[in-house]
């Protein structure tokens, strides 16, 4: 009875290598669809300042509200609401862009108290980016209305929270997990491959 053929060590080898470099060229896959996933997440405009500052009080109302992107938005779909403790809109007429400040007029007569700006605004890259911001007016514009202490039209007598900036850029943390997840993974394919090599000898 013939014994059966054992494969020369060359090609066992070789077929080692193949395993290797398979596992290899797929752990690039992956690595380079994650962070490539990554990176166009983060690549999303980001908020750099608005007007008046978010959680800040200023003496009058302003006549127009501001927010500051990092990169030129989009005039077309970006929309501004300025809305007061009853929930009515103050702000008029459409969003006006310059540069990367988008501004929002107001109506005449909006009263002293708490706002809410609610902004969205579509970034450079064409995708709608929203969050809101808040701050309180002690007298209405025009300068009528009560106002606590002597302050000049304009002056922050609060000072403001920082306000919470979204899509912020970098590489999030989460990004460093799925990089351990992929290590353990192709670790995995390499010893499984070479299990079966040796179940083949």
């Amino acid at each position: 009875m013939k014994s059966p053929a054992r494969v020369p060590a060359n090609e066992t080898n070789m077929t080692r290598a193949q395993l290797v470099w398979r596992a290899l060229a797929g752990a690039a896959v992956v690595l380079v669809a994650m962070f490539g996933g990554a990176a166009a997440a983060s690549a999303h405009d980001s908020v750099v300042g608005t007007s008046p500052a978010n959680g800040s009080t200023v003496a009058t109302m302003p006549d127009t509200v501001q927010v500051t992107m990092s990169e030129p938005p989009a005039a077309i779909g970006s929309v501004i609401e300025v809305l007061d403790a009853k929930g009515a809109n103050w702000a008029d007429g459409a969003v006006d862009v310059l540069d990367r400040v988008a501004t929002q007029k107001l109506k005449a007569g909006a009263p002293a108290g708490d706002y809410t700006v609610k902004w969205r605004l579509v970034s450079s890259d064409s995708h709608p980016v929203e969050n809101q911001f808040t701050f309180k007016a002690l007298a209405a514009s025009g300068g009528t209305g009560p106002v606590a202490g002597p302050v000049e039209p304009g002056q922050q007598v609060k000072a403001p929270v920082p306000e919470q900036v979204q899509n912020s850029g970098g590489i999030p943390w989460s990004v460093f997990g799925l990089a351990g997840v992929l290590v353990v993974v192709v670790v995995a394919m390499l010893v499984i491959a070479r299990r079966r090599l040796g179940s083949q000898d």
